[in-house]
């Protein structure tokens, strides 16, 4: 499908809306547009159009703050996962994780906090505002706040790709929240035996697997069903593990149990005691609510 308008269209490069495409398209995955233009997998080539005045979307605009505040945090939590992975945090995983080298942390970190520091001297030059303190947090802010005024900058593709790289960075996350396997684990099965006592068989989830099967009781079911089942719709207070499934699926980006203790040990989050196999538990409302102050609201 290709749509025309006389405004404007979005100028970051990672805009898209899906199956749309400009008449010119050549990106089309499966290189026929017209048949690609109509396939569920197409990413499509066309932007958003553009808010008056400024060269971003409104999605777009929007996301220099987000992806600001992302990138602040991932600063920070590289710093705290040199110091967890020392043993001076709660045990994470089975422990047969791959060390990841000191040296490649501190270059993630220069590397967020260079290309930070670079927008806001932008800002701080050419509007004539005093800088911020050094730290990521403060410098976060201080780039959201002129999030409309970066949406109508002359580099704003620049801005808008740079953050957007930050924020995305696989590589970033890995460093910052290390998982140790390829599945995930996303807690313990609560269906009943025959005694009325919980299964209590880990569940894991594969990347390629669409359902997740218990070993122990052997009831198959989607990943949604089993994080109803363990955590409630809403509400209830779980371990680290079951929480960042439970946060992967609803934001839609990896999160390993590891954010969960940084996200306590900086006080964001409370832990509440443990349970019966000595895992401490978190409010589940508690981290959605701090999620979507720091990643905007769910998927």
């Amino acid at each position: 499908m290709t749509v025309r308008s006389n405004r404007p269209l979005c100028v970051a490069p990672h805009c898209r809306i899906r199956r749309r495409h400009l008449d010119a398209c050549q990106a089309c995955p499966c290189g026929e547009p017209t048949r690609c233009r109509q396939a569920e997998h197409c990413d499509g080539c066309q932007p958003r159009t553009a808010r008056d005045g400024l060269y971003l979307c409104d999605l777009c605009t929007r996301r220099i703050a987000e992806d600001a505040r992302t990138a602040a945090v991932l600063h920070e939590d590289l710093a705290l996962t040199l110091i967890v992975r020392r043993g001076k945090g709660e045990r994470r995983g089975n422990g047969d994780s791959a060390p990841i080298p000191d040296a490649e942390v501190i270059e993630a970190r220069s590397a967020i906090k260079a290309t930070l520091v670079s927008i806001v001297k932008v800002i701080a030059e050419e509007r004539g505002f005093s800088y911020p303190d050094d730290e990521a947090p403060a410098i976060a802010e201080y780039i959201a706040r002129s999030a409309e005024w970066l949406a109508g900058h002359r580099a704003a593709a620049e801005h808008a790709h740079d953050l957007r790289d930050l924020a995305s960075d696989s590589r970033n996350w890995r460093l910052a929240y290390p998982s140790g396997t390829d599945r995930l684990y996303i807690g313990d099965c609560p269906r009943p035996r025959d005694d009325d006592a919980a299964c209590g068989t880990r569940l894991y989830q594969r990347a390629d697997q669409a359902e997740v099967t218990c070993r122990g009781c052997g009831y198959t079911d989607t990943i949604e069903w089993w994080q109803r089942a363990i955590v409630g719709e809403a509400s209830g207070r779980v371990d680290a593990y079951a929480i960042a499934a439970y946060l992967s699926m609803h934001w839609c980006r990896p999160v390993d149990a590891s954010l969960i203790w940084q996200w306590a040990a900086r006080g964001h989050i409370e832990r509440y005691g443990q349970d019966e196999r000595r895992r401490t538990l978190y409010d589940l409302d508690q981290c959605r609510q701090y999620a979507a102050r720091i990643w905007g609201r769910a998927a």
